[in-house]
């Protein structure tokens, strides 16, 4: 090998430690500023929760027009625990006074999987009266439930059941939306897959954040269905009850 060849070898490895150097470099510098762009979303979700109404005392969070209980997963037609925990939670609230209205949202969008069916047959089934229980079937995100809580059923000042740790966002997209939401924590148990939920809501509030700043629409809308009325004509036929005598 000549002298000349030798140089030229050294040289293509030089230049190849620095491509890939460089990219490790990009990639880094990347990663890095996404990492900050999600902290410091998420220390603004945080900011807007810790200035919020928020409680897991029944007795201490504010009245207002509407419980608002999204739905969660649904094995058949038993709840999911945390579904399970929010219902339980929303009940109380509406025994207890604090709201006249029970409006549960959740994913109706298959004919094999349906969260609102045993969510209305629990209230049913424990005395809420039919009239005060009003159904969304298009809720199938926090954004979707919250805008057309708004724009469908009117509602103005609510009182949002969930766990602790998806409330944060809640609170922030009811406050985007300029829609007074209290946030009632139901954390009734400790959850198998709560450590999953936790870092899976860092990406969720991104998603979020960007949503409002694109102004992303809900799935669907609708006629209104205005909260102070009746609620009945809201289940429609996909919700085959038979209401408690």
């Amino acid at each position: 090998m000549t002298n000349r060849d030798s140089y030229i070898n050294k040289t293509l490895r030089f230049l190849s430690r620095v491509k890939w150097k460089s990219l490790f470099l990009g990639f880094a510098i990347i990663f890095g500023i996404l990492g900050f762009v999600t902290l410091a979303s998420n220390l603004g979700f945080w900011l807007v929760y810790q200035n919020s109404i928020h409680t897991n005392n029944s007795s201490e969070i504010p009245e207002a027009e509407v419980a608002i209980v999204p739905g969660a997963a649904v094995y058949g037609k038993t709840p999911s625990p945390i579904l399970m925990d929010r219902l339980v939670c929303g009940l109380e609230l509406y025994k207890q006074g604090k709201v006249k209205k029970i409006l549960l949202s959740g994913d109706n969008g298959k004919t094999n999987y349906n969260e609102l069916r045993p969510m209305l047959e629990y209230m049913l089934s424990h005395q809420v009266k039919p009239d005060d229980i009003f159904v969304d079937h298009a809720g199938f995100r926090t954004l979707d439930t919250l805008i057309r809580a708004k724009e469908v059923f009117l509602v103005k000042k609510a009182i949002f059941v969930s766990q602790s740790f998806f409330l944060p966002r809640a609170i922030y997209l009811g406050k985007e939306l300029e829609l007074e939401l209290y946030g009632y924590e139901c954390n009734l148990r400790t959850y198998k897959k709560e450590t999953y939920y936790l870092f899976r809501e860092l990406s969720a509030r991104m998603l979020a954040w960007w949503d409002i700043q694109w102004d992303t629409p809900p799935k669907y809308l609708g006629k209104p269905y205005p909260i102070e009325g009746s609620g009945m004509s809201t289940w429609k036929g996909s919700i085959p009850v038979t209401i408690p005598k």
